[in-house]
């Protein structure tokens, strides 16, 4: 079964921290994804986040179309 994702390995995505209220970009290093029911899809990057370098699992829905930025 093959999952059609939004982005892949090298995009680059944007999303809302709420821990420090900023927009956060970064490179998409692994595309994580279960297709078992509802397809669960996540990002890995590497970012610097609330002041220290963080591997982080972004979701598909949290990413910010570059079209709203």
């Amino acid at each position: 079964m093959n999952i059609e994702t939004k982005y892949k390995v090298g995009d680059i995505i944007y999303w809302f921290c709420d821990i420090d209220n900023k927009i956060h970009q970064a490179e998409v290093l692994f595309v994580n994804y279960a297709g078992v029911g509802y397809p669960d899809i996540n990002y890995e990057v590497e970012t610097v986040c609330c002041g220290e370098k963080k591997t982080l699992f972004i979701d598909e829905y949290d990413i910010i179309d570059t079209d709203f930025l």
